[in-house]
């Protein structure tokens, strides 16, 4: 279960990772005083959970949870001094609420929710090589193979093809889970391209530029996916 905490108070991010520490499947990837790296950090790796704390000078953390749970199907336990924010945490499908300082019966409680809920949404995940996509109040079967890349704007995602442009009216967090990790990479929060479809790869500064079979548009990789696209890529 690889995790990330979120906390602008040092102490608390130590104890926090002495307590994780004495369970044997947790493996804390990275720990953040600052919302704004962590939201990039964690839009570029595969993290299950993250340890949020509320109060937070800059973003509030309600607020950075909607975000990024807006965008990637990600676990949330909320770590903070307040019991005020409770009914909000859980109304973000929050996995559960420690008050601190935290308890390591109830942290162990918290991590065996994540692990039942993880359970639970395993057999909803059924394998096919298509995607299905409402257009014109039809449901049309996009194989997966044929996606060229997808963009994510504020409403929708926009998915391209060999030959057209599709929409798809969920977050790109959803789509990346359907998708085959072996041949689609989220190389940017917006992005996620298809490695088959490369047509060229163009070097900038300190990251790279790509550009799929067909289209024109330069998709950036970003800075914190660099080494994991030139590791696939074998750069």
């Amino acid at each position: 279960m690889n995790v990330v905490i979120v906390d602008d108070e040092h102490l608390a991010i130590e104890e926090l990772v002495f307590q994780l520490s004495l369970f044997d499947d947790i493996q804390i990837s990275s720990t953040f005083m600052d919302s704004e790296k962590a939201y990039d950090y964690i839009m570029g790796n595969e993290i299950d959970v993250v340890f949020l704390d509320i109060q937070m000078p800059g973003t509030n953390g309600l607020k950075f949870a909607k975000k990024i749970l807006s965008e990637k199907n990600i676990h949330i336990i909320f770590v903070t001094a307040y019991t005020e924010y409770a009914v909000f945490s859980y109304e973000l499908d929050a996995v559960d609420y420690l008050l601190k300082p935290i308890n390591n019966a109830r942290l162990a409680k918290a991590l065996e929710k994540v692990n039942l809920t993880v359970l639970r949404q395993k057999p909803q995940k059924v394998m096919k090589d298509f995607l299905l996509i409402y257009e014109n109040d039809v449901l049309k079967p996009i194989k997966y193979d044929d996606i060229s890349y997808c963009r994510a704007d504020d409403k929708h995602v926009e998915i391209f093809t060999k030959n057209q442009k599709y929409y798809y009216d969920n977050n790109i967090g959803k789509l990346e889970e359907m998708l085959d990790e072996s041949h689609f990479f989220r190389c940017h929060r917006s992005f996620i391209i298809n490695l088959k479809h490369i047509a060229l790869i163009e070097p900038v500064e300190r990251t790279y530029l790509v550009k799929m079979v067909g289209y024109n548009e330069l998709i950036p990789i970003s800075r914190s996916n660099v080494h994991t696209f030139k590791k696939i890529m074998s750069i």
